[in-house]
């Protein structure tokens, strides 16, 4: 049955007022229900509106459409769509439609292979003849930008705020989430590809950008790595080999060098954020209102996560909430230092998934920074010690994971490796960053604030998302009050 019949998709650059209600009020709805990238997944039936779309050619094929929710809360979406003429049903469309005499129906254009290449192709004809200017675009391509013709294309695992393919030698990743300004990403991509010279991470080749007094950021293109997975992966895998094989030197000295690496390619990264090769990217003297802030920010982050604990049955919840006023005590505590170190823009949501590992380095990836996040407090300057903790806890996650899933872990001491892994890093990035580390020990009690803020995130995401997880951040949170209300009178903060 047809469900749509329109002339065109846009017809004088304009949506039909048809097709526009349509869509807004059935059949977006329905679809979008079902994307992980959409947040207001959970509505029955989200109120949406259309408000921008941009033809890719004169000649027709797919548009790029931007639409928003409509509530107290709204939010701005990308995604482009094309009209698909086939008799064989695609395996998810947005509805079924006619255009002029052809049936088919209409994809996300993301979705499919043929309307993806059409779409590239498009954007570069425009760019070439300079009628992306009249379209509202500008499609950057540098040196490495994938050369014209059919590129092999392959889509990766599940999406989060976005969606990433691999688009010939390229990866072409389309922010599905919107906001005013040049999305993060691609301006440190940018910055690290060209004045910051840091070559651990993927080489920013492209981008697709809406032309206005302030662009917003549609897609990045950059290199790809080619790699034997990411270091969560790797570093699970090792673990889980040395509780199988607690004798076996070999994956304990495997890791030891990950973890090494990790300190070495993350203390570069924040040396090339802190260089001052441009403005934007040197760094400041961290200031005691910094820290005061940093600690205020925490404690009413763990205030509200500690509330909501207090739903939560279990025996280890129900301690860590018992014990909310030494908690509060002990974050606080910590702000009583007198920093030395330095502030720096970060990477912003660094942990082992955000690292590539390759047969000989480590590659950091993902420069987004926190997606709940507006893009102005991402370009925020923190301490380094926010990524060093992200890491981190990484890997003590590593560790509950190989505890949970291993069948025997008879004689091998996992806890003890992990810990060692993190000395490791810890070592080898104090090594190369001394100039942001600063006094050691004011340094150490940062990294606990840090360590404080991404535990009390990790309780609050897993209540939200995997509740059967959540004694495992609840059971860090304990541990790092019990050492600090043992160690912090005595120069022993940390036990490295």
């Amino acid at each position: 049955m047809i469900i749509l019949e329109e002339k065109a998709l846009l017809v004088n650059r304009q949506i039909s007022r048809n097709l526009k209600s349509q869509l807004e009020q059935d059949y977006l709805p329905a679809y979008l229900v079902q994307r992980r990238w959409f947040a207001g997944k959970n509505q029955k039936c989200p109120e949406l509106k259309i408000t921008d779309v941009f033809p890719t050619s004169v000649d027709g094929g797919p548009i790029l459409m931007v639409f928003e929710t409509v509530g107290d809360r709204p939010r701005s979406y990308f995604m482009p769509i094309g009209f698909k003429h086939t008799a064989i049903k695609p395996a998810v469309f947005i509805c079924e439609i006619k255009l002029g005499s052809l049936l088919g129906y209409l994809v996300d254009a993301l979705e499919d292979d043929e309307l993806l290449q059409q779409l590239v192709s498009n954007l570069e004809s425009a760019a070439d003849d300079g009628s992306e200017i009249d379209i509202g675009l500008c499609l950057e391509r540098n040196p490495g930008f994938p050369s014209k013709g059919v590129r092999t294309i392959k889509r990766f695992g599940a999406e989060q705020s976005n969606s990433s393919i691999r688009f010939g030698d390229v990866i072409l990743k389309a922010y599905r989430r919107l906001q005013p300004g040049q999305q993060p990403e691609l301006e440190l991509g940018r910055f690290l590809s060209g004045a910051g010279n840091y070559i651990n991470a993927p080489r920013v080749v492209g981008s697709l950008e809406i032309r206005a007094s302030e662009p917003v950021t549609l897609c990045l293109f950059q290199e790809v790595i080619e790699n034997i997975g990411d270091a969560w992966k790797i570093t699970c895998g090792l673990l889980g080999r040395l509780a199988e094989h607690p004798a076996s030197s070999e994956p304990h000295s495997q890791l030891m060098e990950l973890a090494d690496r990790l300190g070495d390619r993350t203390a570069r990264l924040h040396n090339s954020l802190g260089s001052g090769a441009a403005a934007e990217f040197s760094s400041e003297h961290i200031r005691a209102e910094d820290a005061a802030n940093w600690v205020h920010d925490i404690c009413v982050s763990a205030t509200r996560v500690l509330d909501q604990l207090a739903d939560h049955p279990g025996p280890l919840s129900r301690r860590l909430v018992a014990r909310r006023e030494d908690v509060i005590a002990e974050i606080r505590e910590l702000a009583s230092l007198n920093v030395q170190g330095r502030k720096i823009r970060l990477h912003g949501d660094l942990h082992l998934g955000q690292v590539l590992v390759t047969t000989d380095d480590v590659y950091i990836i993902d420069f987004e920074g926190e997606p709940l996040r507006s893009f102005e407090q991402r370009r925020e300057k923190f301490s380094p010690m926010k990524d060093v903790a992200g890491l981190l806890r990484s890997f003590d996650y590593a560790r509950a994971a190989t505890d949970r899933h291993a069948v025997s872990i008879t004689g091998a001491d996992i806890a003890g490796t992990v810990e060692e892994a993190k000395r490791t890093l810890w070592k080898k990035y104090i090594l190369l960053a001394p100039a942001l580390v600063g006094d050691l020990t004011e340094a150490k009690k940062l990294l606990r604030i840090f360590l404080y803020q991404k535990t009390f995130y990790e309780i609050e995401y897993e209540l939200a998302n995997r509740p059967d997880w959540v004694d495992i951040p609840v059971s860090d949170a304990l541990a790092l009050l019990d050492e600090d209300i043992a160690l912090h009178r005595d120069d022993g903060i940390m036990v490295w």
